[in-house]
């Protein structure tokens, strides 16, 4: 099990003096912490920076070394002490060649995990709008049944023959199985109100579930946060069931607001205490911003799991 790293995320000198360390032969039992998800890239910057400064050493070890011969010729230093000077060069060469190969093993290590972490979101959004494109052809079918033209029914059977990547390394189903399954998955999941999951620690119900599928809906790692007042109109075009509760009338009855709009505050407070988003309370733009992606589509697999078969979508 990988010790725990000693220093902060954002101390990137304490990173360098750390990373220098674990390139010794004796220290080189923790590199699984220092290239997990959350440190690679500090990692990254740390043998950037010692790669930058072995150059810088080999630099001046060589203008040294001529400017010893210079001397020699010159006869400001003896053949003896130019001998040393260069024995001294020698022997730093041979130690610099080691540690330079050694940087680099560990460099490329570290660059293949940083493309890896790198492109996993990129991945993430293009199958997120391969699906929005997939779903929107799907509802333009429904509402033309019967009426389509011969470019309509050769788009809709695209559908059935483009293949869908349900997760990285797993067989591929098509688009039209992806989504199907999208299309069942989105079904609210407050539609049984005494349903709730275990996460953290806490119960979550199917409301605060819904809140959190549109709000990975309508983001993605590009632009994680979306207008508060567009979250609060899309969410009460989607909750239209909710005005016919008793709860609903009895707030109507009581003139505190909109129930949909309480129910969202609500749902936001909790995935706010979860510390997977923020509400950023600008007086002119107030937004909410995802800034803990995973953990926000975790909360939404579980209830799938539990509740849905699993489809591996976003996943």
């Amino acid at each position: 099990m990988p010790k725990l790293l000693s220093y902060d995320v954002d101390d990137d000198e304490a990173a360098e003096q750390y990373v220098r360390g674990a390139l010794r032969r004796s220290q080189r039992s923790n590199w699984k912490a220092l290239i997990a998800d959350d440190r690679i890239m500090q990692t990254y910057r740390a043998l950037c920076r010692i790669e930058a400064r072995a150059a810088q050493a080999h630099i001046r070890h060589r203008e040294a070394i001529r400017q010893a011969e210079i001397d020699r010729d010159a006869g400001l230093i003896s053949d003896i002490e130019f001998a040393e000077e260069y024995g001294s060069f020698v022997n730093w060469r041979q130690r610099a060649s080691v540690f330079d190969g050694i940087l680099r093993q560990y460099r490329d290590m570290v660059l293949d995990r940083v493309w890896i972490v790198r492109r996993d979101p990129v991945v993430d959004c293009l199958r997120r709008s391969l699906l929005t494109l997939a779903l929107a052809v799907d509802a333009h079918r429904d509402a033309h049944a019967g009426e389509e033209s011969l470019a309509d029914t050769a788009l809709w059977a695209r559908l059935s023959t483009l293949t869908w990547p349900v997760s990285a390394g797993a067989e591929f189903r098509t688009l039209a199985d992806a989504v199907a399954a999208e299309r069942a998955r989105r079904g609210p999941a407050r539609i049984n109100s005494d349903a709730f999951i275990e996460f953290e620690g806490l119960r979550v119900f199917g409301e605060t579930v819904d809140v959190a599928n549109l709000i990975l809906e309508l983001t993605d790692h590009i632009e994680p946060s979306i207008s508060r007042p567009t979250l609060i109109e899309l969410w009460k075009q989607r909750t239209p069931d909710l005005i016919d509760t008793a709860a609903a009338k009895a707030t109507t009855d009581r003139q505190v607001g909109n129930y949909a709009s309480h129910r969202l505050r609500k749902a936001l407070l909790f995935l706010e205490n979860l510390a997977v988003i923020a509400r950023e309370a600008e007086e002119a733009s107030p937004r909410i911003t995802v800034t803990d992606r995973a953990k926000l589509g975790e909360l939404r697999r579980r209830w799938d799991d539990t509740y849905f078969e699993a489809y591996g979508l976003g996943r």
